[in-house]
């Protein structure tokens, strides 16, 4: 079971079932983080490296630095249910929505917070 605290490595047994079944319903964009919110569910704030895949698997977004950074696209996903997760443990979680579209969170720092999960009623989770 996940615990509360600071880990490295996406663990196999990451709680994402909370956020089945409900809408992205919110996305905030910081300088060092993107946070997606669901209501009902909880929310994810991601400072490590993200990518939103298009169902046919082209990349729609991704983390970038803003001065290179033309638009966002996150938004094709806004009001869309989550309809199941993967993890592939320790590299990364992936979230699947309704549409088909695919959005992949890494853990690509031994160093640094990658993400970290605010689930409803329960412990913060923080990779």
């Amino acid at each position: 079971m996940v615990h509360a605290g600071a880990m490295y490595g996406v663990p196999v047994d990451l709680p994402l079932e909370p956020f089945v079944g409900h809408d992205l319903n919110q996305i905030a964009i910081g300088r060092f983080q993107l946070q997606l919110h669901f209501a009902g569910a909880g929310s994810i704030s991601i400072q490590g490296h993200w990518e939103l895949r298009h169902p046919d698997g082209s990349l729609l977004d991704q983390a970038e630095d803003h001065a290179v950074r033309a638009a966002y696209r996150i938004h094709q996903v806004l009001d869309v249910p989550v309809d199941r997760y993967e993890i592939d443990p320790p590299r990364s979680f992936t979230l699947v929505f309704a549409t088909g579209h695919r959005f992949v969170v890494f853990d690509d720092s031994a160093q640094y917070e990658s993400f970290s999960l605010q689930i409803d009623g329960a412990p913060s989770v923080f990779v």
